[in-house]
């Protein structure tokens, strides 16, 4: 449904290779929040972070994962929604035998920060392999 980036981009948040294509850039004519498509390798999820403004990250393909701190693990599957709070720490990206892919937006346009955290461990990823209900 949505062009993936042409090129992929090792970040340090990330366990793995991402592609980030900006569907609707932070500033625009309707004054709304950017929309961001990306696709993320299978295994490769990005670290614990908190967005100031909140996000919203709506899955398109693939299986994958979204967790609040304190929460249950959330499958994603297109179609699924998942909502973070402002200033609530949270990762998501994909499983590990499946690409994963979603479009995220910070809820509130004003406010953009985001601070970064370590990445979940190997053991608690490891022990989502078979969660893809």
């Amino acid at each position: 449904m949505f062009s993936r980036a042409e090129k992929g981009v090792q970040l340090p948040t990330f366990t793995g290779v991402a592609f980030v294509n900006d569907l609707l850039k932070a500033e625009n004519a309707a004054k709304c929040p950017g929309l961001h498509y990306v696709v993320f390798e299978p295994g490769v999820i990005n670290n614990w972070h908190l967005h100031e403004g909140g996000q919203v990250l709506i899955a398109t393909d693939g299986i994958g994962y979204h967790q609040i701190e304190g929460g249950k693990v959330q499958v994603m599957h297109p179609g699924d929604v998942a909502i973070c709070p402002p200033g609530i720490k949270h990762w998501h990206g994909g499983s590990k035998d499946s690409v994963f892919a979603h479009i995220a937006t910070n809820s509130d346009p004003d406010k953009q920060g985001v601070q970064w955290f370590e990445p979940i461990s190997e053991e608690e990823y490891e022990s989502l392999s078979g969660a893809t209900k």
